[in-house]
């Protein structure tokens, strides 16, 4: 029986989804069962249809459970028997796209910048204020802990924790800065001779050349609906993946629970390591973020990497690992004689950015705006390209991925945009082996566009497919 709490300050949805997730993964609602239809649960609860909606949606977002159209929804097989429950672990309270410049347009959907005037310029230089102040008025200054300022790294455990179930203690964190940083640590750990990634296909490009850089042999998985495919990932001689799966770039997928638990249980058998890069995992729209693929680690496979880009600035150039304590080990021993690559008033001045409540304050105003910005575009493209363009994901990060119905000469498209004003980006950079499977696949940010633009550049872009034929 489920009972919901209509005093507490948990929203209605939220205690349904958990209550029913954790019966579904404890086997109380047992793989195959049919769910109870929204106009059951909706009687039987005395709630909105739109609350137990919003639940069901979630559970589907993550892979708990599957939707048969005009039957209704159906429990996944989650294969969780072999994960044990452990205590948990409880503290205190990237890349950028690397691409020559080209010229600017007007309306440009870039999905790797942020609009400046969002970033919380006051109280960010109040905080460093406070830290230089603080410095100044010290016995001395010292060189920084090697891996990072102890202040940040138990405010970013507190952070991680809450917003994304990662757990952890301050002593396995390591600040970088920026995501190539960590990148650089990671494989220092684990070098090329001993190790052979598998890594998305299609995946982020700047990174798939990083890992080729330093020689490493590479396995290309091919990501399916429900994530990467674990069939060609076990056939593979890889003992590492780097994986992005609460919000995969390019495709927008999210890796279900049941293939979450098939990842988790190959890099135990295999003895192998998932590098898990949160990066944009932040923003869902309609729905509840989804955990990170660290929380469900019960075996310390999971290199756990994230960064502040995304919500505050790329400037910033802080981004975080959560290292395996026995991979903890190592890094002690291998850079024992290395200083922090942050500045140390840097870093605690963003410890008082976290500490204080202003990062998750701003967490939850741009992911209002950004969720009225897709709002937005969705929009738009319904009004102006309704029979030339389909949104293809789910909303979540600061980009969505669209088809051109139709199109078989990708750059030619994207070139007749430029001509008009409007930039669209091809999702192909990013394939190593499944280039023409997206000859008329895009991708479009909104984040760092006005409102006025999002509309405007929808409607000239409209413009140009009637003109193309589309």
């Amino acid at each position: 029986m489920v009972y919901l709490d209509s005093e507490s300050r948990e929203p209605m949805y939220e205690q349904l989804y958990r209550i029913l997730k954790e019966d579904i993964a404890t086997g109380r609602i047992p793989k195959g069962t049919k769910m109870k239809s929204l106009r059951v649960m909706e009687k039987e609860l005395n709630v909105s249809r739109n609350t137990v909606d919003r639940a069901y949606s979630q559970l589907l977002a993550e892979g708990y459970v599957t939707a048969v159209h005009g039957t209704g929804y159906f429990v996944e097989d989650i294969s969780r028997d072999f994960f044990e429950e452990a205590e948990t672990v409880r503290s205190e309270p990237v890349f950028a796209a690397v691409s020559p410049r080209k010229p600017k347009v007007k309306y440009d959907f870039e999905y790797d910048s942020i609009e400046s005037g969002l970033f919380p310029w006051t109280k960010w230089k109040k905080c460093v204020d406070e830290a230089l102040l603080t410095e100044a008025c010290g016995h001395e200054i010292s060189y920084e802990s090697n891996k990072g300022s102890l202040a940040l790294r138990k405010a970013l455990c507190g952070f991680l924790f809450r917003h994304r179930g990662v757990n952890c203690v301050p002593e396995q964190m390591i600040i970088c800065a920026g995501t190539q940083y960590a990148m650089e640590i990671l494989t220092s750990l684990l070098p090329p001779g001993k190790n052979r990634f598998a890594y998305e296909e299609p995946g982020y490009v700047a990174m798939r050349h990083y890992i080729e850089s330093k020689s490493y042999a590479i396995t290309s998985v091919p990501v399916v609906e429900s994530g990467v495919s674990c069939e060609i990932l076990k056939k593979s001689r890889c003992n590492l993946l780097y994986i992005t799966p609460s919000h995969q770039f390019p495709t927008g997928t999210v890796t279900s629970i049941s293939t979450r638990n098939k990842l988790l249980k190959w890099a135990d058998g295999k003895d192998a390591y998932i590098i898990e890069n949160d990066y944009d995992s932040e923003f869902r729209y309609g729905m509840i973020p989804i955990p990170s693929l660290q929380s469900l680690d019960k075996h310390g496979r999971v290199i756990y990497m994230n960064t502040l880009s995304k919500i505050l600035s790329p400037s910033i150039r802080c981004a975080f690992l959560v290292l395996p304590k026995k991979l903890v080990e190592r890094y002690e021993k291998k850079y024992r004689y290395f200083n922090s690559a942050l500045p140390s008033y840097h870093q605690n001045a963003l410890a008082r950015i976290v500490e204080n409540g202003t990062l998750e304050r701003h967490l939850r105003k741009i992911a209002a705006l950004n969720e009225k910005k897709y709002n937005i575009l969705a929009d738009a493209i319904k009004t102006h390209l309704p029979n030339s363009v389909r949104i293809v994901r789910y909303p979540a990060g600061v980009h969505t991925l669209i088809k051109v119905i139709g199109c078989k000469d990708q750059n030619r498209l994207i070139g007749r945009l430029e001509q008009a004003g409007v930039r669209i980006y091809s999702i192909k950079p990013h394939c190593h082996e499944t280039e023409k499977a997206y000859e008329n696949t895009f991708l479009m940010g909104f984040n760092s566009m006005s409102e006025e633009d999002i509309r405007c550049g929808c409607q000239k872009m409209a413009k140009v497919l009637r003109e193309e034929g589309f």
